[in-house]
């Protein structure tokens, strides 16, 4: 696995960098202090596997960064957001513009490698000190309680689960383009534009509750 680090400090590179090699230790670590520069290494045959980058460099706005990521990589690498930036404003912008994670600098590093493993498998990861903010953010202004069919409610539960269009299609017999029909009108609903908002929302609302064995 290739993991790229961009942030213009080097100390916090050079310490993000200890910390993965010691848990990643068969992972190419690649570190860059300037965004240009590591746009500039990217080539068709050796795309990073995870990219973990900051907002606030001086050379670029990470935002156009992660747009760019998901344009030259044609989605391949995932992006990882480590920042200090934390209002829920920009972790949508960030979120829409294509990362798969978002990590607050204030949490503990602990997090980075649970967010790669999560987005290595297809998911994604918003630091739990975040959440909060982006949950007020998002559902503050608008209190109505929303009404899904029994049939979106199975929907909703098997996605909150973290199940695949594939594996709730397969599931309850129907086809992976009705899931997908079912889930944009659940997003819709509720405003949401990703399957993780639409996961917070839920929990948020008394949707769905994390069974604890």
């Amino acid at each position: 696995m290739r993991i790229a680090i961009v942030d213009d400090h080097k100390l916090l590179t050079d310490a993000i960098a200890l910390a993965l090699k010691d848990m990643f230790d068969e992972s190419q670590l690649l570190i860059f202090n300037n965004p240009y520069t590591f746009i500039d290494s990217i080539s068709d045959e050796m795309f990073p596997d995870i990219v973990v980058t900051d907002l606030l460099m001086p050379q670029m706005s990470g935002l156009e960064l992660i747009s760019t990521i998901r344009t030259i990589t044609k989605n391949v690498a995932k992006v990882i957001v480590l920042t200090s930036v934390s209002d829920a404003q920009t972790i949508r912008q960030a979120l829409r513009n294509g990362a798969s994670a978002y990590i607050s600098k204030d949490a503990s590093l602990i997090e980075l490698p649970e967010a790669i493993h999560e987005v290595m498998n297809g998911q994604e990861f918003i630091s739990p000190i975040l959440q909060k903010n982006l949950i007020k953010s998002m559902f503050t202004e608008d209190k109505h309680i929303y009404y899904l069919s029994p049939r979106e409610k199975e929907v909703l539960k098997k996605i909150c689960t973290g199940m695949t269009v594939k594996e709730i299609a397969y599931e309850m017999n129907l086809s992976a383009h009705t899931v997908q029909t079912y889930q944009k009108k659940i997003m819709k609903k509720f405003k949401v534009n990703r399957t993780a908002d639409l996961i917070v929302f839920a929990l948020k609302n008394g949707l769905y509750t994390v069974s604890v064995r």
